[in-house]
């Protein structure tokens, strides 16, 4: 995963716990781990970025309307139907992990439409 890719990733994943207004111990675990997991390749620490990913998401997730249009924006940064269905795979299991509830499943259907090679 390219480092454009990693960032849009954990935009997307912070912006996915905000889905149901409930951040789970479980969801901050595993977004933990998956900044562990995904690297870090760039100059920005990775500190400051996630306090800033958070920051966004949070704005963000105030309306329907502003939080697709930030994951549609994040999205076109996965040009490839392998980073598609990596970045649908991660997002998945962060919220499935306390449950799935309806915002949450809504939440992941917008995803799977902003990254429509993810599914062919």
């Amino acid at each position: 995963m390219t480092q454009t890719e990693r960032e849009a990733l954990f935009d997307l994943l912070t912006l996915s716990i905000y889905a149901d207004a409930h951040i789970s111990l479980t969801e901050e675990r595993l977004l933990e781990s998956a900044f562990i997991a995904e690297g870090w390749d760039s100059k920005h620490p990775k500190s400051l970025f996630i306090d800033e990913s958070f920051a966004r998401a949070r704005e963000m997730s105030e309306s329907d309307e502003t939080m697709i249009d930030y994951m549609n924006a994040r999205a076109q940064a996965f040009k490839t139907k392998t980073a598609q269905k990596e970045a649908l795979g991660v997002v998945a299991n962060i919220l499935k992990s306390d449950g799935e509830k309806p915002a949450e499943n809504e939440f992941y259907s917008l995803l799977v439409q902003a990254l429509p090679r993810a599914t062919k």
